[in-house]
């Protein structure tokens, strides 16, 4: 394959390859989240992607987004962005398909809602698209359950980050986190059955991790998201907590646990820019791994039943893997989402084109009424 790699004048990093033998079809890659500190960079799985696809004819471009951080919005105008320069400098695929992980999974979904006329379909992975708002409360639930559990580990609280906490990170509260739970393993399980956070019973190193990512993302992208969306977008006011083992102790812990309330501005944001709708008129895949300790599973089932209110589950296909993390799939199960979606595809052309027969057929018997009538 052929690969370019172009900086834009903004800073913008793009990335365009083609087979030597190409079939006309293009998948563009959308990736994931980048705290917004790191400078642009082309997500490190794209050369993995790039061969995958590439070794099947397809040809493949992504881009670093022109942003890092909560880059939603502009990551989906930075896609069309590069399919309008995919056009321009290699030419006119015959298909054209999305695909993201996790972040990417949101931008692929939303962007395929919104602009149908530009691509064929999408394969979604691991995405927020069930209920973007949710989301956001879970990073920080999880903050504020670990806080009541865990006094005094972590500075600041679920909305407010100190410097201090992102500066040392890495070299001071991830072992005092860690130490933290391997000293209190009754807790930590509390801790994990209150926020409904996954872990692999089979495989208890996932605690851990489960721990440390998940407060990782309320660390990493609380103030990004704050400015980004106007205000403060979580709320815990009237939220009910219960998962410790007894009555009493879940009662304890919604009277003590910290509670916040939303900026108006920053929940209408995301209301309007944020959630997915459902509204599908091109088909989309999407894959979930079941015991997803960051993006949650039930985003999948969420986001199907959006399709069904509207009318519009045809299009969708929606594919449980049984396995913990987030976005761990085998390649095999990602070239096995993206051939559903080229059957869909199909299918919908076919359907498309018997529409067609069936119109020019009535078209024909009008003309001819018509001759006979003259």
């Amino acid at each position: 394959m052929q690969c370019t790699l172009e900086v834009l004048p903004g800073g913008e990093i793009v990335q365009m390859c083609k087979p030597a033998i190409w079939n006309g079809g293009l998948i563009l890659y959308a990736h994931g989240y980048v705290a917004e500190f790191l400078p642009l960079s082309l997500p490190q799985e794209a050369s993995r992607y790039a061969a995958l696809f590439t070794s099947q004819g397809f040809a493949f471009a992504t881009t670093s987004y022109t942003q890092n951080g909560l880059a939603i919005q502009t990551g989906i105008q930075d896609i069309i962005r590069l399919r309008e320069k995919f056009i321009k400098d290699v030419g006119q695929p015959n298909h054209i398909y999305l695909t993201g992980a996790s972040q990417g999974g949101i931008v692929t979904t939303l962007a395929l809602e919104r602009y149908p006329q530009l691509f064929n379909g999408g394969l979604s992975l691991c995405g927020p698209c069930g209920y973007f708002q949710g989301q956001v409360n879970y990073y920080a639930d999880f903050r504020v359950l670990f806080d009541y559990f865990f006094k005094g580990v972590l500075p600041g609280n679920a909305i407010t980050i100190p410097d201090e906490l992102l500066l040392n990170w890495q070299t001071k509260y991830v072992p005092a986190i860690l130490t933290a739970i391997q000293q209190n393993p009754a807790t930590t399980l509390k801790l994990l059955r209150t926020a409904q956070a996954p872990y692999d019973a089979n495989d208890l190193t996932t605690i851990g991790q489960t721990v440390i990512n998940v407060l990782w993302y309320d660390v990493f992208t609380t103030r990004d998201a704050i400015r980004k969306l106007g205000g403060q977008p979580f709320e815990n006011r009237r939220k009910i907590y219960f998962g410790t083992g007894s009555i009493l102790e879940d009662l304890r812990l919604n009277a003590r646990v910290q509670r916040f309330a939303a900026s108006p501005v920053a929940t209408a944001t995301i209301k309007k820019y944020y959630e997915t709708s459902g509204n599908l008129s091109k088909p989309l895949v999407i894959g979930h791994t079941t015991k997803d300790p960051i993006q949650l599973f039930w985003h999948l089932p969420l986001y199907q039943a959006k399709t069904i209110l509207r009318g519009k589950s045809g299009y969708f296909t929606g594919i449980p893997v049984q396995r913990y993390g987030h976005c761990t799939f085998e390649e095999t199960e990602i070239m096995g989402g993206f051939a559903l979606l080229l059957q869909k595809v199909q299918g919908q052309q076919n359907k498309a084109q018997q529409l067609l027969a069936k119109t020019s057929d009535r078209a024909g018997k009008m003309v001819q009424s018509v001759r006979q009538v003259q």
